[in-house]
């Protein structure tokens, strides 16, 4: 069976073929075809990947677990639950303990699939090699560890990985421990990590790995508004350059939206006018909506729908909050630039004026008094104030 035919047949319509090709996967042991589907699982559909690994599992027979292992050598993150349920299906002291053979001996790919497995057996035999593979640099070995100790309320890595968060220098040394915690699960550790991720230099990545685990219900019970607000300002700050728009639909953007106008407080209706410029960009230029599919943009256009339907208004007394809360600040400056609002000009340049300013949010306000003619306000002595020599450049080539 080629390789075409093979991704072609084992997605189709029909059924019947599907779980023919299944069968024949498993009979013919082919790990190549298996490899196949693992590349090419980003162009499957969600349902179809879903439904090949509930039929492979179903089709799976305890005869055929060398099959499992083989492909196991293979790790694919879409097709993880095809590994695991097809062990869990066949799960005894015999297959656990070749599982836990795998768990201390196999590859990176392996352990994670055997790890991910005592997320769901209860074999106390498995703390100690968890741990040993808890801070693996193979991403999903580390975080499958992380979910079985969070199961078996191990804590001695987590404990290890907040103090790097809280103490390390080293930028990637900070994210897989914030990876793993995120991974580890509950209230309290989520909360930490989002606590430190506020101006990481990693913080969006940061928020995406939580939204990745977390949906909104864990948010509104687990989380004040503020901080609710300020995770839906770092996501559309982030779209779509370092995240996609095709995550809309599972970041639940608009029950987020529905919950922010809620609030009906100065911050969150910035946003939503933030909220609303940006979405209508999106929609209104083909390069961001070529590659999206049907789905994505209906939601765009109910979206973008919904805060049309919002009595929005600019609040201006969002500026003076910038030696208060930095983010409140920053959206107020975006929504200023993006929707024009010029009135607060003469404000902006005595923040620069008055070096009053983290030199970051000079290029806007320059940039911002540029689009309004109103270059002349700034005193530019109070450029040699800068440090930054890009920054400084930048600022002199919008005055």
């Amino acid at each position: 069976m080629s390789s075409e035919n093979f991704i072609k047949n084992i997605t189709s319509k029909d059924l019947k073929l599907s779980h023919k090709t299944i069968e024949a996967l498993i009979k013919q042991k082919d790990s190549s075809l298996f490899s196949e589907l693992c590349e090419k699982s980003e162009f499957i559909f969600p349902f179809l990947k879903e439904r090949i690994i509930k039929d492979f599992v179903k089709l799976i027979t305890e005869n055929d677990l060398d099959v499992v292992f083989e492909f196991s050598k293979i790790y694919c993150s879409d097709f993880e639950d095809l590994i695991v349920n097809s062990w869990l299906k066949f799960a005894c002291e015999d297959l656990t303990d070749k599982i836990l053979e795998i768990l201390n001996n196999g590859t990176n790919e392996q352990k994670a699939y055997a790890a991910s497995y005592f997320c769901h057996i209860n074999d106390s035999l498995a703390i100690e090699l968890l741990n040993q593979n808890a801070m693996s640099d193979f991403e999903p070995l580390n975080n499958n560890c992380a979910k079985a100790l969070s199961k078996f309320g191990d804590k001695d890595i987590l404990n290890k990985a907040k103090d790097i968060i809280v103490n390390s220098n080293d930028d990637f040394e900070k994210i897989s421990a914030f990876n793993y915690v995120i991974s580890y699960g509950g209230a309290e550790n989520i909360k930490f990590v989002f606590e430190h991720a506020i101006n990481n230099s990693f913080e969006t990545n940061i928020i995406e790995n939580i939204l990745n685990q977390n949906d909104l219900e864990f948010f509104k019970k687990n989380f004040e508004k503020s901080n609710i607000t300020k995770i839906f300002n770092i996501l559309i700050n982030a779209y779509p350059e370092d995240i996609t728009l095709d995550t809309i639909l599972y970041y639940q953007i608009y029950d987020f939206i529905e919950l922010l106008n809620s609030y009906n407080n100065e911050y969150s209706t910035n946003l939503l006018l933030l909220a609303k410029e940006r979405f209508g960009e999106f929609l209104e230029n083909d390069i961001y909506l070529f590659d999206l599919d049907k789905n994505t943009k209906e939601e765009l256009k109910t979206i973008k729908q919904k805060l049309d339907s919002y009595n929005l208004k600019f609040n201006k007394e969002e500026l003076n909050l910038y030696n208060v809360d930095i983010d409140r600040f920053d959206c107020a400056l975006d929504v200023v630039k993006e929707t024009k609002v010029f009135d607060c000009c003469e404000l902006l340049a005595d923040f620069v004026n008055k070096n009053m300013l983290e030199e970051k949010f000079i290029p806007k306000v320059a940039e911002i008094l540029k689009d309004a003619q109103k270059t002349n306000l700034i005193d530019k002595n109070s450029l040699q104030n800068i440090e930054n020599i890009n920054i400084k450049a930048l600022v002199e080539s919008y005055l």
